[in-house]
């Protein structure tokens, strides 16, 4: 049977997902009898001071996983830690000493691991209860040492009589798969994010190009993903506004533009100042100075 278990046809010609299962306790905790009763569906009573490395296909939720099983020879050490992705604890309902050695453990492989990572399930085994060897170890205190252990699920079993012996390992690998769902549902969304509709990739042709010198709006001209899906109010440029006014003030307009002109009496005191006194007197007493004279002082108004 151990063979069978340990052979390598499960991994070579099978490509199906694995579910890794540790499985730590003392000698006396009887671990190595609840996994060869499930693996085998018979009860060996020694117990493998150096643990093993097994494998058996199991069904989850209509899904085909290998379960690989660990069983650990002694505390839990990094490597272990590292590979495991649910253990189970054994002790003995029989033994303190077994019951004891499970806070050690588990202390230790929080040491490594976050606690809250990996799945745990507690398990008291009965495989050699009797009137000669009765029971030391309550159900209260090993319900208090479940949750201890963050509130992980508690089994009695029987390797002996196969009792309990399936729902264990079902139950631990059905907590495995529903923490990597639950994981795949936390990180689901933030990868498909740039592919939802309304963050979708959007051409550059279709996205107006900003630069420094525009006026947007009073928003920055740095766009986020989001602000690419919501149309923008057309923004005008600084040439622009220069062009419009310059237009602006070229066009013609009906007010009349008044030109300005020299005050009269500057242009007397210039024929004054040019003309000696007795040029000037003798221009003014003539009759086309006195018409100069009069059209110097009162302009003809220009005609409209």
């Amino acid at each position: 049977a151990d063979s069978f278990v340990n052979s390598q046809e499960w991994t070579l010609s099978r490509s199906v997902p694995e579910l890794k299962v540790g499985i730590v306790g003392n000698l006396s905790s009887g671990k190595s009898a609840l996994v060869h009763r499930y693996l085998t569906g018979t009860y060996v009573q020694e117990e493998s001071p150096e643990g093993g490395r097994f494998k058996k296909e199991i069904v989850v939720d209509g899904q085909s996983y290998l379960l690989l099983i660990r069983d650990e020879g002694g505390p839990p050490e990094l490597q272990f830690a590292a590979w495991v992705d649910a253990v189970v604890f054994v002790f003995s309902l029989e033994d303190e000493i077994s019951f004891q050695t499970v806070y050690n453990y588990f202390l230790r492989l929080c040491s490594f691991r976050n606690a809250s990572e990996v799945p745990m399930v507690l398990v008291g085994t009965q495989d050699a209860i009797s009137a000669a060897n009765p029971r030391v170890i309550d159900d209260s205190r090993a319900r208090k040492l479940s949750t201890d252990l963050k509130r992980c699920t508690y089994y009695e079993t029987c390797a002996t009589y196969g009792l309990n012996v399936e729902r264990v390992f079902q139950d631990v690998a059905q907590k495995v798969v529903a923490l990597r769902k639950k994981q795949q549902l936390a990180i689901g969304p933030c990868k498909s994010l740039p592919n939802s509709p309304s963050h979708s990739a959007v051409s550059a042709a279709s996205i107006p190009a900003v630069h420094i010198n525009q006026a947007t709006n009073g928003c920055s001209s740095a766009f986020s993903d989001y602000s690419s899906s919501v149309p923008s109010t057309p923004s005008v440029s600084q040439r622009e506004l220069r062009i419009e006014t310059v237009a602006a003030s070229s066009t013609p307009t009906p007010v009349r533009k008044q030109s300005k002109r020299r005050s009269n009496i500057f242009t007397v005191c210039a024929l004054r100042a040019a003309l000696p006194p007795a040029r000037l007197l003798a221009l003014l007493i003539s009759s086309s100075g006195v018409c100069l004279f009069l059209q110097l002082l009162w302009p003809p108004k220009p005609s409209l």
